[in-house]
């Protein structure tokens, strides 16, 4: 009971310090790459908001990456090499990972994917309003943005 509390605790510290990472960076696209069809029309935008090195682990970075999905938009088929964790901070976000069933989240709902698991649906399923979601990676400290994301 205690750890589940502590736990609980913890993830509440750990999304409410992201999205404090997120407001303070907000103002910077520098790093955004948008995604674009063969026909050019617009299918999504990341942009890495804070990279930092672990506590207590000098192998490993902490990345917080920003993801918004344009109406009616989204990721193609992909893995991750490192678990992944995600929290849509405005709209919804249908998300399918490995043969687990497609679900629908709204801001402020979180999902966990594990390392190699295929995430077959990333997507926005709104027609007329963005959503917008924050994804948290552990990684190796050599990894790069297209490490932490391979498409299938």
């Amino acid at each position: 009971m205690t750890s589940t509390i502590l736990r609980r605790d913890f993830n509440r510290a750990s999304i409410a310090a992201l999205l404090a990472a997120l407001a303070a960076a907000r103002g910077s696209d520098a790093n955004a790459q948008p995604q674009h069809s063969a026909a050019g029309a617009k299918q999504s935008s990341r942009r890495d908001v804070i990279k930092q090195g672990l506590p207590g682990d000098p192998a490993r970075d902490i990345t917080l990456v920003e993801v918004t999905y344009p109406p009616g938009t989204g990721s193609p088929v992909h893995a991750h090499a490192n678990g992944v964790m995600a929290y849509v901070v405005s709209g919804m976000v249908a998300s399918q990972v490995g043969d687990g069933p497609e679900r629908t989240y709204s801001a402020g709902e979180a999902w966990w994917e594990p390392a190699g698991a295929i995430h077959r649906v990333s997507r926005n399923p709104s027609s007329t309003e963005p959503a917008t979601l924050l994804a948290t990676y552990i990684a190796p400290r050599d990894a790069t943005s297209a490490d932490l994301m391979k498409p299938l």
